[in-house]
């Protein structure tokens, strides 16, 4: 089943006069149960793609569907509908709210969402953190609020996540078990995932890469 699929995708951004064009004549597809890895060197418009894929950013021309449905015509209402029900996110930084406990910092896109929070100790066990759900992110390790972060996505059972850099402020040992856990996620749950990544041995972990260079998909 196909999840995300782009038709002739660009994106430009324009500073006063000067038009920078950073993704050119993008098509791809991501299926139900990929994990896709999007490489390429600084500047090559890796985040812009996510972005563009997950909703985040508004694209210049061109399509992206999913699950069939163009949502660069959705209204505002219904963007916010698709990221609180059918996307999760990851990013870098764990963007973790620091006087909520692990538990509430979960809760709160299940309390938006109208859900009960019934799922959250069941998630909790997916990332290893449930005996740390009543700390506060001061207590936890980088490694240890990413896994939060990573929990905090998919308490909503989203049909895909989208990880901007989820490693970038760990170290080599801490950001293999992030990929650890995303990968288990991807065989054992049939989560599908699309990953943004500088380090080329991440791509190890996913069956699908694809390669921008200067905008465009060389690979």
């Amino acid at each position: 089943m196909e999840i995300i699929k782009t038709l002739d995708l660009e994106m430009s951004f324009i500073n006063g006069t000067i038009k920078t064009d950073v993704l050119k004549g993008i098509n791809i597809n991501i299926n139900k149960g990929d994990f896709a890895g999007i490489v390429g060197p600084s500047g090559s418009g890796k985040t812009t793609l996510l972005y563009c894929l997950s909703s985040l950013e508004k694209i210049t021309s061109g399509s992206v569907l999913f699950m069939g449905k163009d949502i660069t015509k959705y209204s505002s209402k219904e963007l916010s509908e698709l990221r609180k029900h059918d996307l999760g996110f990851v990013f870098q930084f764990y963007n973790l709210i620091p006087n909520l406990t692990v538990y509430e910092n979960i809760l709160l896109p299940q309390v938006i969402a109208g859900e009960d929070g019934s799922y959250i100790d069941e998630i909790l066990e997916m990332v290893g953190m449930k005996e740390y759900k009543t700390y506060y992110p001061n207590q936890l390790s980088g490694g240890m609020q990413q896994r939060v972060a990573i929990a905090r996505a998919l308490v909503n059972k989203p049909k895909i996540i989208f990880a901007d850099e989820p490693t970038g402020n760990l170290d080599q040992k801490k950001g293999l078990e992030i990929m650890k856990i995303l990968k288990r996620l991807n065989a054992e749950n049939e989560i599908t995932i699309v990953l943004v990544t500088h380090n080329e041995d991440y791509l190890d972990f996913c069956n699908k890469k694809i390669r921008l260079v200067d905008g465009h998909i060389v690979k």
